[in-house]
Protein backbone atom coordinates (compact mmCIF):
# COMPACT_ATOMS: atom_id res chain seq x y z
CA UNK A 1 0.00 0.00 0.00
CA UNK A 2 1.81 3.50 -0.83
CA UNK A 3 1.12 5.98 1.84
CA UNK A 4 3.14 8.70 3.08
CA UNK A 5 2.20 9.91 6.98
CA UNK A 6 3.68 11.42 10.04
CA UNK A 7 4.21 9.35 12.90
CA UNK A 8 5.48 11.35 15.36
CA UNK A 9 6.61 15.03 15.08
CA UNK A 10 9.15 15.35 12.68
CA UNK A 11 9.37 11.85 11.34
CA UNK A 12 7.40 10.92 8.27
CA UNK A 13 6.86 7.35 6.15
CA UNK A 14 7.22 7.66 2.56
CA UNK A 15 6.10 4.44 1.36
CA UNK A 16 5.83 4.45 -2.59
CA UNK A 17 6.47 1.39 -5.10
CA UNK A 18 6.16 -2.26 -5.99
CA UNK A 19 6.48 -4.90 -3.66
CA UNK A 20 10.15 -6.85 -3.69
CA UNK A 21 8.13 -10.19 -3.66
CA UNK A 22 4.33 -10.87 -3.76
CA UNK A 23 2.68 -10.01 -0.78
CA UNK A 24 6.23 -8.15 1.13
CA UNK A 25 5.75 -4.73 1.38
CA UNK A 26 7.26 -2.19 -0.76
CA UNK A 27 10.26 0.10 1.13
CA UNK A 28 10.12 2.96 3.35
CA UNK A 29 11.93 6.19 3.13
CA UNK A 30 11.94 8.26 6.04
CA UNK A 31 12.13 12.15 6.15
CA UNK A 32 13.61 13.36 9.45
CA UNK A 33 13.60 16.92 10.71
CA UNK A 34 14.30 19.31 13.62
CA UNK A 35 13.97 22.72 13.37
CA UNK A 36 17.28 23.70 11.37
CA UNK A 37 17.49 20.75 8.67
CA UNK A 38 15.65 18.01 7.57
CA UNK A 39 17.48 14.48 6.24
CA UNK A 40 15.79 11.82 3.90
CA UNK A 41 17.16 8.31 4.95
CA UNK A 42 16.54 5.92 1.89
CA UNK A 43 14.98 6.91 -1.33
CA UNK A 44 12.86 3.41 -3.09
CA UNK A 45 12.87 2.28 -5.94
CA UNK A 46 14.17 4.05 -9.49
CA UNK A 47 10.82 4.56 -10.98
CA UNK A 48 9.69 7.87 -12.01
CA UNK A 49 6.07 7.98 -10.59
CA UNK A 50 7.70 7.07 -7.21
CA UNK A 51 9.89 9.90 -7.20
CA UNK A 52 7.51 12.31 -8.23
CA UNK A 53 4.73 11.18 -5.66
CA UNK A 54 7.88 10.78 -2.97
CA UNK A 55 9.41 14.60 -4.25
CA UNK A 56 5.09 15.87 -4.05
CA UNK A 57 4.94 14.88 -0.72
CA UNK A 58 8.06 16.47 0.54
CA UNK A 59 7.77 19.66 -0.94
CA UNK A 60 4.09 19.64 1.08
CA UNK A 61 5.55 18.94 4.42
CA UNK A 62 6.58 22.07 6.81
CA UNK A 63 9.98 21.14 7.02
CA UNK A 64 13.71 22.82 6.80
CA UNK A 65 15.23 21.53 3.51
CA UNK A 66 16.81 18.11 2.93
CA UNK A 67 20.35 19.18 3.60
CA UNK A 68 21.55 14.93 3.33
CA UNK A 69 20.35 12.16 1.61
CA UNK A 70 21.26 8.94 3.86
CA UNK A 71 21.36 5.52 1.99
CA UNK A 72 21.05 2.70 4.30
CA UNK A 73 22.56 0.21 2.35
CA UNK A 74 23.40 -0.69 -1.69
CA UNK A 75 19.87 -2.86 -2.75
CA UNK A 76 18.01 -1.01 -5.38
CA UNK A 77 14.84 -0.94 -3.41
CA UNK A 78 16.51 1.75 -0.70
CA UNK A 79 18.98 3.26 -2.72
CA UNK A 80 17.41 3.32 -6.53
CA UNK A 81 15.83 6.46 -6.52
CA UNK A 82 19.18 8.26 -4.92
CA UNK A 83 19.95 10.35 -8.40
CA UNK A 84 16.68 11.50 -8.98
CA UNK A 85 16.07 12.49 -4.92
CA UNK A 86 19.48 14.13 -5.19
CA UNK A 87 18.37 16.23 -8.39
CA UNK A 88 15.60 17.24 -6.84
CA UNK A 89 16.51 18.31 -3.41
CA UNK A 90 20.35 19.34 -4.60
CA UNK A 91 21.29 17.31 -0.65
CA UNK A 92 24.61 14.98 -1.05
CA UNK A 93 24.14 11.80 -0.59
CA UNK A 94 26.06 9.58 2.29
CA UNK A 95 26.30 6.20 3.49
CA UNK A 96 28.83 3.31 4.82
CA UNK A 97 32.26 2.83 3.09
CA UNK A 98 31.47 -1.02 2.83
CA UNK A 99 28.88 -0.18 0.39
CA UNK A 100 29.48 3.04 -1.04
CA UNK A 101 31.23 1.67 -4.34
CA UNK A 102 28.01 -0.70 -5.09
CA UNK A 103 25.54 2.37 -4.49
CA UNK A 104 27.97 4.79 -7.03
CA UNK A 105 28.27 1.53 -9.54
CA UNK A 106 24.91 0.41 -9.43
CA UNK A 107 22.49 3.51 -7.70
CA UNK A 108 24.28 6.15 -9.51
CA UNK A 109 25.40 4.89 -12.39
CA UNK A 110 28.52 6.18 -12.24
CA UNK A 111 27.34 9.81 -12.41
CA UNK A 112 27.47 11.23 -8.64
CA UNK A 113 29.78 10.31 -6.24
CA UNK A 114 28.61 9.85 -2.81
CA UNK A 115 29.63 13.08 -0.85
CA UNK A 116 30.42 11.37 2.95
CA UNK A 117 31.29 8.25 4.50
CA UNK A 118 29.34 7.64 7.27
CA UNK A 119 31.19 5.58 9.93
CA UNK A 120 29.72 4.39 13.56
CA UNK A 121 28.76 6.83 15.92
CA UNK A 122 29.12 9.47 13.37
CA UNK A 123 26.14 12.30 14.05
CA UNK A 124 23.54 15.20 12.07
CA UNK A 125 22.34 17.34 14.45
CA UNK A 126 18.59 18.90 12.47
CA UNK A 127 17.85 21.18 15.43
CA UNK A 128 16.02 19.52 18.78
CA UNK A 129 16.85 16.49 16.54
CA UNK A 130 19.99 14.56 16.00
CA UNK A 131 21.04 11.42 14.06
CA UNK A 132 23.37 8.42 14.97
CA UNK A 133 24.43 6.23 12.66
CA UNK A 134 25.30 2.86 14.11
CA UNK A 135 26.89 0.17 12.03
CA UNK A 136 24.88 -2.83 11.59
CA UNK A 137 26.14 -5.54 9.11
CA UNK A 138 25.42 -8.40 8.16
CA UNK A 139 21.91 -7.75 5.58
CA UNK A 140 25.29 -6.14 3.81
CA UNK A 141 28.58 -5.36 5.22
CA UNK A 142 27.94 -1.64 4.83
CA UNK A 143 24.35 -1.65 6.57
CA UNK A 144 23.33 1.13 8.47
CA UNK A 145 21.10 2.06 10.99
CA UNK A 146 19.91 5.78 12.52
CA UNK A 147 18.86 6.32 16.18
CA UNK A 148 17.48 9.23 17.24
CA UNK A 149 18.29 9.96 20.70
CA UNK A 150 15.46 11.78 21.96
CA UNK A 151 12.90 9.88 20.80
CA UNK A 152 14.38 6.67 21.31
CA UNK A 153 13.61 6.30 17.56
CA UNK A 154 15.83 3.67 15.88
CA UNK A 155 15.77 3.43 12.29
CA UNK A 156 16.84 -0.37 11.21
CA UNK A 157 16.19 -0.30 7.23
CA UNK A 158 16.14 -3.74 6.49
CA UNK A 159 17.91 -5.24 9.54
CA UNK A 160 15.46 -5.42 11.55
CA UNK A 161 11.84 -5.82 10.19
CA UNK A 162 8.13 -6.45 11.92
CA UNK A 163 7.10 -8.42 8.83
CA UNK A 164 9.04 -11.16 8.66
CA UNK A 165 12.57 -12.24 8.88
CA UNK A 166 15.84 -10.09 7.21
CA UNK A 167 17.34 -11.86 4.21
CA UNK A 168 21.06 -12.38 4.37
CA UNK A 169 22.07 -13.19 0.62
CA UNK A 170 25.61 -15.38 0.23
CA UNK A 171 26.93 -12.89 -2.19
CA UNK A 172 26.91 -9.83 0.01
CA UNK A 173 25.56 -10.17 3.59
CA UNK A 174 26.71 -12.41 6.01
CA UNK A 175 25.13 -14.52 8.78
CA UNK A 176 27.93 -13.94 11.77
CA UNK A 177 27.72 -10.57 11.23
CA UNK A 178 24.10 -10.18 11.03
CA UNK A 179 23.77 -11.87 13.99
CA UNK A 180 26.66 -9.64 16.21
CA UNK A 181 24.54 -7.18 14.86
CA UNK A 182 21.00 -7.74 16.37
CA UNK A 183 23.36 -8.58 19.50
CA UNK A 184 24.58 -5.29 19.81
CA UNK A 185 21.09 -3.38 18.90
CA UNK A 186 20.00 -4.68 22.08
CA UNK A 187 22.29 -2.29 23.98
CA UNK A 188 20.73 0.50 22.12
CA UNK A 189 18.39 2.21 24.14
CA UNK A 190 15.40 2.01 21.12
CA UNK A 191 11.86 2.91 22.01
CA UNK A 192 10.67 2.16 18.70
CA UNK A 193 12.67 0.92 15.52
CA UNK A 194 11.03 2.49 12.42
CA UNK A 195 12.04 -0.86 9.64
CA UNK A 196 12.81 -0.71 5.73
CA UNK A 197 9.33 -2.63 5.33
CA UNK A 198 6.27 -2.73 6.55
CA UNK A 199 4.83 -0.74 9.97
CA UNK A 200 7.82 -0.16 13.16
CA UNK A 201 8.40 -2.63 15.97
CA UNK A 202 7.15 -1.42 19.39
CA UNK A 203 8.67 -3.86 21.57
CA UNK A 204 12.51 -3.55 20.35
CA UNK A 205 13.97 -6.13 22.72
CA UNK A 206 11.47 -8.75 22.59
CA UNK A 207 11.89 -8.35 18.51
CA UNK A 208 15.30 -8.56 18.60
CA UNK A 209 15.14 -11.84 21.32
CA UNK A 210 12.73 -13.71 18.98
CA UNK A 211 14.94 -13.01 15.54
CA UNK A 212 17.87 -14.56 17.27
CA UNK A 213 16.18 -17.50 18.64
CA UNK A 214 14.54 -18.14 14.80
CA UNK A 215 18.13 -17.72 13.50
CA UNK A 216 19.22 -20.72 16.08
CA UNK A 217 16.54 -22.82 15.80
CA UNK A 218 17.13 -22.46 11.59
CA UNK A 219 21.04 -24.01 12.26
CA UNK A 220 19.93 -26.36 14.49
CA UNK A 221 17.00 -27.36 12.01
CA UNK A 222 19.83 -27.64 9.43
CA UNK A 223 22.33 -29.90 11.61
CA UNK A 224 19.54 -32.33 12.49
CA UNK A 225 18.66 -32.78 8.45
CA UNK A 226 21.90 -33.26 7.82
CA UNK A 227 22.45 -36.03 10.29
CA UNK A 228 20.63 -38.23 7.93
CA UNK A 229 23.47 -37.66 4.97
CA UNK A 230 24.93 -34.84 2.99
CA UNK A 231 21.78 -32.83 1.39
CA UNK A 232 22.24 -29.62 -0.84
CA UNK A 233 20.54 -26.29 -0.68
CA UNK A 234 17.60 -27.34 -2.21
CA UNK A 235 16.71 -30.85 -0.51
CA UNK A 236 17.62 -29.10 2.79
CA UNK A 237 14.94 -26.51 1.72
CA UNK A 238 12.23 -29.63 1.06
CA UNK A 239 12.88 -30.55 4.55
CA UNK A 240 13.00 -27.08 6.46
CA UNK A 241 10.62 -24.89 4.69
CA UNK A 242 6.95 -26.28 4.75
CA UNK A 243 4.10 -24.89 2.38
CA UNK A 244 6.63 -22.39 1.06
CA UNK A 245 5.30 -20.25 -1.72
CA UNK A 246 7.39 -21.72 -5.44
CA UNK A 247 8.03 -17.56 -5.82
CA UNK A 248 10.40 -18.01 -2.08
CA UNK A 249 11.92 -21.24 -2.89
CA UNK A 250 15.37 -19.63 -4.57
CA UNK A 251 15.15 -16.92 -1.28
CA UNK A 252 14.76 -19.75 1.23
CA UNK A 253 17.95 -21.78 -0.60
CA UNK A 254 20.24 -18.80 -0.56
CA UNK A 255 19.34 -18.24 3.06
CA UNK A 256 20.01 -21.66 4.10
CA UNK A 257 23.86 -21.42 2.24
CA UNK A 258 24.36 -18.46 4.15
CA UNK A 259 23.64 -20.52 6.83
CA UNK A 260 25.54 -23.32 6.36
CA UNK A 261 28.37 -21.03 5.42
CA UNK A 262 28.56 -20.31 9.33
CA UNK A 263 27.77 -23.51 10.07
CA UNK A 264 30.95 -24.24 7.69
CA UNK A 265 33.42 -21.21 9.55
CA UNK A 266 32.26 -23.04 12.74
CA UNK A 267 33.64 -26.21 11.81
CA UNK A 268 30.63 -27.71 12.08
CA UNK A 269 29.74 -28.32 8.46
CA UNK A 270 31.79 -29.12 5.95
CA UNK A 271 31.18 -28.34 1.80
CA UNK A 272 31.14 -31.77 -0.34
CA UNK A 273 31.32 -31.84 -4.23
CA UNK A 274 28.36 -31.30 -6.45
CA UNK A 275 26.79 -28.48 -4.22
CA UNK A 276 26.14 -30.86 -1.09
CA UNK A 277 26.81 -30.30 2.79
CA UNK A 278 27.27 -32.79 5.38
CA UNK A 279 28.00 -32.66 9.27
CA UNK A 280 32.14 -32.21 10.00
Amino acid sequence: MERAVELEQGIHQLTFGREPLPGFPPPNAYLVFGSDTAVLIDTGWENEDDHRARAAYIREVNAPPVSEIIITHRHPDHGGGALHMHRETGAPLACHPNDREAIENDRLHGELHVADDLQHGDRRELGGLSLEAVWAPGHTSGSLALFAPERKALFTSDTVLAVSTTSIGPHDGNLADYMRTLEMLKDVDARIMYTGHGGPVKRPKARLNALIKHRHEREQAILNALRDGPLSPAELRVRIYKRLPQSRERLAERQLVTTLTKLIEEQAVVAEENDRYALR
